[in-house]
């Protein structure tokens, strides 16, 4: 009633792209600035291999500390995850409170919590110093219950944020009606201080704003060799006192961390910009980032231009190995859920991509150093931008001041639900699977 009808399983107009990466080429006429990659040998006091998140916050750091930084990319910046994530700001990613408090104790949980909640206003500080142009939409954050056993999940959830001192708002069956247009679901927990962003625009500015501060930033050019001395890369070698390796997913292809951290695979979908009649019929009290209880949840949001935003995976693809470049299964059951929650509107969705987003078997990231050089620190499975942005100031702090008090729980000799040796056995993707059941399902 307020646009086309899909007329076919798969929209002919759906593009099988990034959609983040189109909206910088509408905006400059180019799909990304070009930054041409390493052709000679280089020295300086800090190397940052990788370009996401991670890498672009720790740059940042130490450039303010005074050091020269050298920073690596294999690609471009924000091509990994952190360049096409859904842009969900907000403390609870992969892991809720509720499960640090059950899994942790209240004091360790509101520790961590506090920590990412960190990540959280470090982006949002860099959003505003700088004056970054990446569609930043302060919206509340809304854990919804698709069944009853989810809503008591959602009022666990709950019940931790009072247990800690923070604020949040339950809704039962009745009331997540008057937030959400959908009769679909059963209850919520609601709070505040959190905002959806193109976290590809936001990587992009961050690149410029670290080009102009004096960071040699070299894209394309993928890192052959880390060594106490520095890297090699592109037949060259960049020596430098300290490396930081913020590859994520990818650090085991660098030779470390093999059996600790993988990935898990979601995609996402874009609609077209729909009118401001039908947000407000979605979003009766305003536009909220939403995820859902079930397993392998669902998650939503409405972008600055009015476009909703949807992602989701299933068991079948979530720990493959390899990345899924057919998604048609992914349209179909993504556009199904918003029919199904939102009958009265039609999407007519536009984009659709995958992707890879490293983790950890506990969901708590990964920061390590080097068993034979302590000078190499890396920083992995990162389960959420605010995650990512928080830990590289742990290690930029950890090397400018030692800093060390959260080591044990990063470490990636922490106790973990399934050991190496049964790993070994079943394998690295099943391992994951079962490890994150264990830590969500089974406290």
């Amino acid at each position: 009633m307020w646009c086309s009808t899909l007329s076919t399983p798969m929209n002919k107009k759906l593009k099988h792209s990034v959609f983040w990466y189109e909206q910088k080429k509408e905006a400059s006429g180019v799909a990304r600035s070009v930054t041409a990659p390493l052709a000679a040998d280089r020295s300086c006091d800090v190397i940052i291999v990788g370009g996401g998140m991670a890498g672009l916050t720790a740059a940042e750091r130490f450039s303010r500390e005074g050091k020269s930084v050298v920073l690596l990319e294999c690609d471009f910046c924000g091509a990994g995850a952190s360049g096409k994530t859904s842009g969900f700001i907000t403390p609870d990613s992969e892991i809720e409170l509720s499960t640090l408090v059950e899994n942790r104790g209240p004091a360790v949980a509101k520790t961590l919590w506090e920590f990412v909640s960190g990540g959280v206003e470090q982006i949002r500080t860099n959003i505003h110093t700088h004056a970054l142009d990446c569609d930043y939409n302060v919206q509340n954050s809304l854990f919804i219950a698709t069944t009853e056993k989810g809503m008591e999940h959602t009022a666990g959830e709950h019940a931790a944020r009072k247990q800690l001192g923070y604020a949040s708002t339950l809704h039962d069956r009745t009331q997540v009606q008057s937030v959400i247009g959908s009769k679909k679901y059963f209850g919520g927990v609601e709070y505040s201080d959190t905002f959806g962003m193109n976290s590809y625009l936001f990587c992009q500015g961050m690149k410029a704003v670290l080009q102009q501060k004096g960071v040699h930033i070299f894209e394309h050019t993928r890192v052959d060799r880390i060594h106490a001395g520095g890297v090699n890369a592109n037949g060259c070698a960049v020596h430098a006192t300290h490396v930081v390796v913020c590859a994520d997913r990818f650090t085991p292809q660098l030779g470390a961390l093999k059996k600790d951290i993988y990935h898990v695979q979601t995609f996402l979908m874009v609609s077209n910009p729909l009118p401001e009649a039908v947000i407000a019929r979605i979003f009766p009290q305003g536009k909220k980032m939403v995820w859902d209880t079930d397993l392998i949840y669902q998650y939503y949001r409405v972008t600055g231009d009015n476009r909703m935003l949807i992602g989701g995976g299933d068991f079948l693809w979530t720990y493959r190995r390899k990345e899924n470049v057919s998604p048609t299964a992914f349209y179909t059951r993504l556009l199904g859920y918003l029919k199904t929650h939102f009958p009265e509107v039609t999407f007519d969705v536009e984009y659709i991509w995958p992707g890879f987003l490293g983790v950890s078997k506990d969901f708590l990231p990964i920061v390590a150093r080097d068993p034979e050089h302590s000078n190499i620190h890396y920083i992995g499975a990162a389960s959420g931008l605010p995650w990512a942005a928080a830990l590289a100031n742990y290690v930029a702090d950890a090397i400018v001041s030692g800093r060390s008090e959260l080591d044990s729980y990063f470490s990636p000799d922490r106790k973990q639900p399934i050991g190496p040796a049964v790993q070994t056995v079943i394998g690295t993707p099943a391992t994951f699977a079962l490890s994150h059941g264990i830590i969500k399902y089974l406290k």
